[in-house]
């Protein structure tokens, strides 16, 4: 009786930091483009810190060098408790604040661009 062969989907995954970002993209799971759309992200961030809500935690992620895509996801976060008023009546953000980041996080999920940013 032969033995069942290990099934790959548990086999650990083995990348070398330094050839991390040649995997992601030779699987495709960051697009090619990525240093294009992150830099049209940075455009979007520069854009929208002209106009933050005076909030001790986004004071704090504001203080750091480098925002990235964890950040934008946590700004989100707490503009929706901040611009909760600012909903109507299909649920949507009528606040540009939380359109300018929601759009943020979206280009960054385009393609997965996030993966290949490095900080």
């Amino acid at each position: 009786m032969q033995a069942a062969p290990q099934d790959y989907r548990n086999v650990p995954i083995d990348i070398q930091t330094s050839k991390l970002l040649d995997w992601l993209l030779d699987r495709r799971h960051c697009g090619r483009r990525w240093p294009a759309q992150v830099a049209q992200v940075r455009e979007r961030i520069r854009a929208a810190l002209q106009d933050m809500p005076e909030h001790p935690e986004i004071r704090e992620l504001l203080q750091g060098s480098y925002l990235h895509y964890f950040h934008c996801l946590r700004i989100v976060e707490i503009l929706k408790g901040t611009e909760a008023s600012t909903k109507n009546l299909f649920g949507r953000y009528s606040s540009q604040r939380m359109k300018d980041w929601q759009e943020i996080v979206s280009l960054y999920e385009k393609d997965n661009a996030y993966l290949g940013e490095r900080g």
